[in-house]
């Protein structure tokens, strides 16, 4: 240890003393005091109650005496004190008659008596006053069996409750030290147990229990409660949680089922009489729709024009008030059904016009008439420098860098290879992933035709066929192969 942790420790001793006799005076502030100083300092102390709290005089204490294989008591009188452990007690037990400490279980008041708790704390005062010694059989101790736990500790509950409803009629026995003592008592009838008998673990279950407590196995077939039986507490109210449970589970099969009844629906009516929240109009049931995404109703009228007026492509739920506004979207299927077939084509055209006017690099088909667009990107790897500037770098180190001069290479053979191509504007090389051949350059924007590798349009721009691609003139194609670059 460290001269630190010593100081600690012999300041706290001090304290403890001092702590003992200022609450033995009854000078609480002092007490207090101490108290505080001891927490600061973090060390492990017990506090127990001085002997001269407790009477000096012994009592003798009636103890029923029983073991795991039977259901014979025999009685004992001991001289004990009621400032006594009850872990002194089973040594007294262990010396006297042989008993392992292990072995032996205490009830005293209807409750399992604990190692550090004193007599006087189950209410052991004087001569007369009564406990129970239970005696665990070595068998059940060594093979820790599930059987013979369960039909010991049964053996304990029934014991515990009966302690102080029951007399045992307990007298006076002369121990012997070290020998087992077991005088010829007469036998008692066994308790009849009121109940079912668990097929799988033999655990005796209340009658009115429909599935075992310690194994949930099942109440045999055909059982039936006895007639007149009366529900203990615990019983009656066990029961009435099984019925709230039940209550609980059809309500929420309920649920179920009108939601599964819903889902075949576009669209949910409102089955609730209500005012509009925008228009304040009054709704009849059924008249109203309710979005599925919040919950929240209106009336139909309202959510078409809502859809209608929405200047984003995901249409939002109108509900608004001054403390909330609702941020959900309403599905494809509700609008659909809010909507006639024409309003619905107008709406989609609408979605894409917005997607296209917000989308970053979007360019739309120069082709009159034409409703398509594209996004176009540089996706190179070069860092730092865009498509013209790396390539015109690759040629300067291609020189004397092995590796760029590597890349030059590849980059000549997909030229030669058809798989890219020169802009026929900047000089920049490029490649076409999919779909149409009509492609835009990243670098100038010039739109080329892949399949002739030239301009679509001359200088003066859509119609213009100078630039070299003159597909479709005349319902011609420009190349056997071309895509629709037009």
């Amino acid at each position: 240890m460290t001269s630190e942790s010593v100081n600690k420790v012999k300041e706290a001793e001090q304290l403890a003393l001092a702590l003992g006799e200022a609450i033995c005076n009854g000078e609480k502030d002092e007490a207090a005091r101490l108290s505080r100083r001891l927490s600061e300092l973090a060390v492990p102390v017990t506090v127990n109650v001085d002997t001269r709290a407790y009477p000096s005089d012994s009592i003798k204490l009636k103890v029923g005496v029983e073991d795991g294989l039977s259901d014979i008591d025999i009685p004992v009188t001991v001289e004990v004190s009621t400032r006594m452990t009850i872990a002194q007690l089973k040594e007294k037990f262990s010396h006297d008659y042989g008993f392992d400490v292990t072995l032996q279980r205490w009830v005293i008041g209807k409750r399992l008596a604990r190692d550090g708790e004193t007599l006087s704390s189950h209410g052991v005062q004087q001569s007369g006053d009564q406990a129970f010694l239970f005696i665990l059989s070595t068998q059940a101790a060594a093979q820790q069996g599930r059987h013979l736990q369960l039909r010991e500790q049964r053996r304990l509950d029934g014991i515990a409750e009966q302690v102080h409803l029951i007399p045992r009629g307990l007298g006076a026995v002369t121990p012997r030290p070290k020998t087992p003592f077991k005088p010829p008592v007469p036998p008692k009838p066994k308790k009849v147990e009121v109940g079912w008998t668990c097929a799988i673990c033999t655990f005796v279950n209340k009658p009115t229990r429909p599935g075992c407590e310690i194994c949930s196995g099942e109440r045999p077939q055909g059982y039936r409660v006895p007639e007149n039986y009366e529900r203990d507490v615990e019983e009656v109210q066990w029961m009435l949680q099984e019925n709230e449970a039940t209550q609980l589970y059809e309500e929420r099969e309920r649920n179920f089922q009108e939601l599964m009844e819903t889902e075949d629906q576009s669209i949910i009516p409102c089955n609730e009489g209500m005012d509009c929240p925008i228009c304040f109009s009054a709704m009849q049931p059924g008249e109203g729709a309710t979005l599925r995404e919040c919950l929240h109703s209106f009336c139909r009228e309202c959510l078409k024009a809502t859809i209608e007026y929405s200047q984003d492509a995901e249409v939002s739920c109108p509900f608004r008030d001054n403390q909330y506004t609702c941020d959900k979207k309403m599905q494809d299927r509700e609008i659909q059904a809010l909507l006639t077939d024409e309003e619905h084509q107008r709406f989609l055209q609408q979605r894409l016009s917005i997607a296209e006017t917000r989308m970053k690099n979007s360019f739309h088909c120069q082709t009159a008439n034409c409703q398509g667009w594209c996004v176009y990107e540089d996706e190179a790897i070069h860092k730092d420098m865009d498509c013209k500037q790396y390539q015109d770098d690759l040629r300067i180190k291609a020189e004397n860098d092995h590796a760029a001069k590597r890349t030059k290479d590849m980059l000549e053979a997909m030229l030669q290879s058809g798989e890219a191509m020169k802009c026929p504007s900047c000089d920049v090389t490029m490649q076409k992933k999919s779909g149409c051949d009509w492609i835009c350059c990243v670098m100038c924007k010039t739109e080329i035709c892949w399949v002739t590798k030239q301009a679509r349009w001359g200088p003066k721009g859509a119609g213009d066929t100078s630039g070299g691609c003159k597909c479709r003139v005349n319902n011609v194609l420009c190349h056997p192969n071309c895509q629709n670059c037009h």
